[in-house]
């Protein structure tokens, strides 16, 4: 199994992209374009930049050098990645980004959460590797969700242990003009939810979580409000073409601990 060096490596090079903000309801409220590098510098370190340009205002430019990957990530074996926060507490802000990497394209996420848990912004970064031609995906529709997706899910966990992969099945079917049925299996575990649709967005009363619809294909899954004592995922989802779609979850424990990731690829198959 590569390490997670290897892995992380998998995003060395330049990318052209763009920061848009968010509302949670998917509101635009900034859009700004950027560059990212990252280089290696040996085989266990490496160089960061990002650079954005906000319209009538000069660039804005971080640099990072690192000697090691900070505990709070985890890099899959694509290169796609999770970071941010290691421990929700009612408190304080609360954090969690997303990566899913392609050879020449990457979708990430960034999901921020006020202190007593309220989702409060979204940050959708879309990028294309430099010398390589960018592919425009359509705005994700629930139609295009519509029907049974079966895949393999492999777990990365907080230890740096993998899984092996175990199969999973999602169907999604319209009950009505504004009602969405679930059903899923992941191993031997099973599950179904029911959400109301509005606008962009899919809210599962029950549960408390949104899935809401991004441009470029993209997807962003997580609770509106963050609990106490109640175990939570926040998940990106992308569908790179119209019957394969990835999604990659981080999932944080009851008391507040993240414990792991699962990277998910499936495929339409009715």
């Amino acid at each position: 199994m590569p390490n997670q060096w290897d892995n992380l490596f998998k995003n060395e090079g330049t990318w052209n992209g763009s920061f848009t903000k968010l509302t949670p309801e998917g509101t635009e409220v900034s859009h700004v374009p950027s560059c990212l590098i990252l280089a290696r510098t040996s085989a266990a370190s490496a160089r960061f930049q990002v650079t954005r340009y906000p319209t009538d205002q000069p660039p804005l430019e971080t640099k990072t050098e690192f000697v090691s990957i900070n505990q709070s990530s985890l890099f899959c074996e694509d290169g796609s990645f999770t970071k941010g926060s290691m421990q929700w507490s009612p408190f304080a802000k609360f954090g969690t980004e997303f990566g899913l990497t392609l050879p020449n394209a990457r979708l990430r996420l960034v999901q921020l959460f006020e202190p007593g848990g309220q989702l409060s912004t979204l940050v959708l970064i879309r990028e294309t590797r430099e010398g390589t031609a960018e592919i425009v995906r359509p705005e994700l529709s629930v139609d295009q969700l519509l029907g049974t997706w079966r895949g393999q899910a492999t777990v990365y966990r907080s230890d740096w242990s993998v899984s092996q992969p175990m199969a999973t099945e999602l169907t999604i079917s319209q009950l009505s003009s504004d009602t969405i049925l679930q059903t899923w299996r992941a191993g031997p575990a099973t599950g179904e939810s029911k959400a109301r649709l509005e606008g962009l967005r899919l809210l599962f009363e029950q549960t408390g979580y949104q899935l809401l619809c991004l441009p470029n294909g993209g997807s962003s899954l997580c609770p509106q409000t963050l609990q106490r004592q109640t175990a939570f995922r926040c998940e990106i989802g992308w569908l790179i073409e119209p019957n394969i779609r990835l999604r990659l979850t981080r999932e944080y424990q009851a008391d507040g601990s993240w414990a792991q990731q699962t990277w998910i690829k499936e495929e339409k198959v009715a």
